[in-house]
């Protein structure tokens, strides 16, 4: 566990997130009606990639409900780095996930 620190994950995925939101920003919004209209003629990747969103929302969801037991004293301080920390990082997986389809989807192509 010692090469695989679940922290450093997290920054590494949370690093490559930032980069791919701004990525998928700056192509939507140069050339907005060509990204909406890539959005429904790639409907079903559409689709996967919100599905994908929506699981992170829920897996991030439910890594705050640790710290609210947490602060409550129904689970110990230890609890953050072994549950909640790799819990944050599977959210951040999927949620680059999901970036990394969309920006597939409305990314301009070149002729």
């Amino acid at each position: 566990m010692e090469y695989l620190n679940p922290v450093l994950v997290g920054i590494f995925a949370s690093t490559i997130a930032s980069y791919l939101t701004f990525k998928v920003y700056s192509s939507s919004m140069r050339r907005t009606d060509y990204s909406i209209a890539r959005l429904f003629l790639r409907r079903r990747d559409t689709i996967k990639s919100l599905k994908v969103l929506i699981a992170g929302f829920t897996i991030f969801a439910s890594g705050r409900l640790v710290s609210m037991l947490i602060l409550l004293g129904i689970l110990e301080e230890s609890a953050i780095y072994y549950i909640r920390v790799p819990i944050d990082v599977a959210a951040t997986i999927l949620l680059t996930y999901s970036l990394v389809i969309l920006y597939e989807v409305i990314k301009p192509r070149r002729a």
